[in-house]
């Protein structure tokens, strides 16, 4: 079935037991995605370079014209580029898939093809965790190869986001691609611009004199 280019958007807070921290939820359903706001971060292409503080482990990134692909896996809808990354019970997949944040992150985008009610998301924060319920999508959409949706993860209340889990729990592969992650700055990040903002005054400072 192939739906116009047209988008759902739900958000749902998840309260954390310490510090009243958040992260919302949201959802936007594609057949020819339109990404979220920001540059594209990690597409598993070759030619990608993965940043110092973005890591993954397990799954298994497929390329167009691999062996298994459209059997075992299926290429996400609206995929930037020829490879994308497969959790799944077949090999060469493994049945979970980690994202680690090293630096902490403020939002995470990132494209998951047919979402399936089976697939299983969790994802953990600074004071706290929580998982995604995938049921907000409906069963209607399970199986279907056609249907890409971007989640969108966002911590406010001063948390950030450290990891994802991804989990297959039924005899089909999770498929994800294009991430967008807003990385929270190192502290020496931090430090440069309080330099910078102090030579900023000490240069409006002599210009009064």
């Amino acid at each position: 079935m192939k739906l116009s280019k047209f988008a759902v958007a739900s958000a749902m807070a998840l309260c954390a037991v310490a510090a009243q921290a958040v992260v919302t939820e949201s959802v936007a359903l594609y057949t020819d995605p339109a990404a979220p706001s920001g540059p594209l971060t990690y597409g598993f292409e070759a030619s990608d370079v993965l940043p110092a503080w973005l890591s993954f482990s397990g799954g298994y990134v497929f390329s167009d014209g691999d062996p298994g692909v459209g059997v075992i896996t299926a290429k996400p809808p609206g995929a930037e580029g020829a490879s994308w990354w497969s959790i799944g019970p077949s090999e060469p997949q493994t049945p979970t898939g980690t994202v680690n944040f090293a630096d902490g992150a403020s939002s995470v985008s990132f494209l998951w093809g047919s979402p399936d009610t089976y697939n299983e998301l969790s994802y953990t924060y600074t004071s706290g965790g929580a998982s995604f319920v995938n049921t907000v999508l409906g069963t209607s959409l399970d199986g279907d190869r056609s249907v890409g949706v971007y989640l969108t993860l966002t911590a406010t209340a001063g948390d950030v986001i450290t990891g994802l889990t991804f989990k297959s729990s039924a005899a089909n592969a999770f498929e994800v691609d294009n991430f967008r992650v807003t990385s929270v700055p190192e502290p020496e990040t931090y430090a440069l611009m309080l330099a910078g903002l102090g030579v900023m005054v000490i240069v409006a400072r002599r210009r009064r004199l």
